[in-house]
């Protein structure tokens, strides 16, 4: 794993380490995964917001930390921005795991969160930026 994040890319963390942000990165995905595979229809059928918050939950936290977690602005940009066509891509495997029809509401959701999530990230490597101690 060090070859492929080489440590002088990586900003300097406010967690203990970068690990840590990767590790909730990878888990995040991972639950996104196993969650779209699920006919969750049978399970949450009245609770349609609930379902369209954890998308737009999810697919901030996707796109908010490597934001945060890389020092190349273009690196960063570029795995957040990536969360949406990925988005898309994992809502086709739904359509053709489960056999449920496509939810617009979850795309939107899905791109909305990842939206959300580069202009946080972005908000917060300025701060870093701009702040007297971030580099010390």
């Amino acid at each position: 794993m060090e070859s492929f994040f080489p440590k002088d890319n990586l900003l300097k963390a406010e967690w203990k380490t970068n690990r840590v942000l990767l590790s909730y990165w990878i888990l995040v995905l991972f639950l996104l995964i196993m969650g779209s595979f699920m006919p969750l229809k049978a399970i949450v059928n009245h609770f349609i917001l609930i379902d369209t918050l954890l998308h737009l939950i999810l697919y901030f936290l996707l796109s908010f930390i490597p934001m945060i977690l890389f020092k190349s602005r273009k690196t960063a940009f570029l795995l957040s921005i990536a969360m949406m066509p990925a988005g898309y891509l994992i809502e086709i495997l739904h359509i053709v795991v489960t056999v449920e029809n496509f939810n617009a509401i979850n795309a939107l959701a899905n791109n909305t969160g990842v939206l959300a999530g580069i202009a946080t990230g972005f908000i917060v490597r300025l701060k870093r930026h701009y702040s007297h101690d971030a580099y010390t």
